[in-house]
């Protein structure tokens, strides 16, 4: 018969030890392992709250089509985007969808500077005199004017059909990069351009955008109001004074000019001697429709800011972004 030593409470003090050792470590992993399963989870439900979001956001583009189809047949008079953004907002199943449309051509297009096509682009000065003329309006001196005029016409042309001829001034900065050498898409690319600081871009965007094309900009004198009176001065090359403007706009018929022989025979324009290319870009349509929309769904936001472009009979979408077009 063996006898084995008996157990020492010092022994069974160890060996429970020993056991809530173990335990404690195992209930830590199944907490650390509980919470990361949580928060996959939470992940996951705001990665799909947020796609929906954007599908609905996507959606919204019918409205904008909607009101650009009214806007070609005629069933909405030419100056219904004059002024303040057309708003609906949608109920969704747990949020809310707010949609604004507006006219975009109510600006001066920053690639009106250059014209040309493909990958040639040169010196367009009737575009150039309209953005130095919007810039001495927002308090920038001529000569800085002139500067910045340059060095948007420097970013984008192929001087000499030489693409990149501008980029040794910006490879020599820290860090290096080369020159656009073609037409802006985004507001935002004119922060890379020699010049165009902060304060700058405050005081030109409310004015100043980024549009499809090139040449004298295509302004949308329907669309216009009295308050926009410096994007009409722009247009003339400053042959205008804003006090002109606003009061041709404010002699504009209630539905808008019909024909631009119309508008441009008021004594303040035909008198003026304005660029006949200036004058020629200009339009009574609606040509580019901004769409702005700010989606909620559960715990998600979206935002999303887009362009319709007009061709032919109807509008396409050229853009679109999820952000706010800044």
């Amino acid at each position: 018969m063996k006898w084995g030593r008996a157990k020492s409470p010092q022994d069974a003090g160890a060996a429970l030890l020993t056991v809530l050792i173990v335990v404690a470590g195992l209930s830590a992993i199944a907490v650390s392992a509980l919470a990361d399963m949580r928060r996959d989870q939470r992940l996951s439900a705001n990665a799909q709250s947020t796609a929906q979001a954007q599908w609905f956001a996507i959606g919204a583009e019918g409205y904008a089509r909607v009101m650009a189809e009214d806007l070609v047949s005629g069933a909405l008079p030419r100056t219904a985007l004059a002024g303040p953004p057309r708003t609906g907002a949608f109920p969704l199943e747990q949020g809310m969808m707010q949609v604004a449309v507006r006219d975009a051509s109510t600006c001066v297009n920053a690639n009106s500077v250059v014209s040309g096509a493909g990958d040639i682009y040169q010196r367009d000065e009737a575009g150039v005199v309209q953005v130095i003329a919007l810039m001495e309006m927002q308090g920038l001196s001529s000569a800085k004017s002139n500067e910045l005029a340059d060095a948007l016409v420097g970013w984008i042309d192929t001087a000499g059909g030489v693409v990149g001829a501008e980029d040794a001034a910006y490879a020599a900065l820290s860090p290096p990069y080369l020159s656009g050498s073609e037409p802006l898409s985004e507001f935002s690319e004119l922060r890379a351009i020699r010049g165009f600081t902060s304060d700058v871009l405050a005081k030109l965007r409310p004015w100043l955008c980024v549009l499809p094309g090139v040449g004298p900009s295509r302004i949308n004198l329907n669309a216009l109001t009295p308050e926009q009176a410096p994007v009409l001065v722009a247009m003339s090359g400053g042959k205008i004074t804003q006090t002109q403007a606003r009061d041709l706009l404010r002699r504009r018929p209630t539905t808008g000019w019909q024909s631009l022989g119309e508008a441009l025979s008021d004594p303040a324009i035909a008198a003026a001697g304005i660029d006949q290319r200036a004058l020629q870009a200009l339009t009574l349509d609606t040509q580019y429709l901004g769409i702005d929309v700010i989606v909620t769904h559960s715990d998600a936001e979206a935002a999303m800011s887009g362009l319709m472009v007009r061709g032919g009979g109807s509008f396409v979408i050229a853009a679109r972004r999820w952000t706010e077009d800044r």
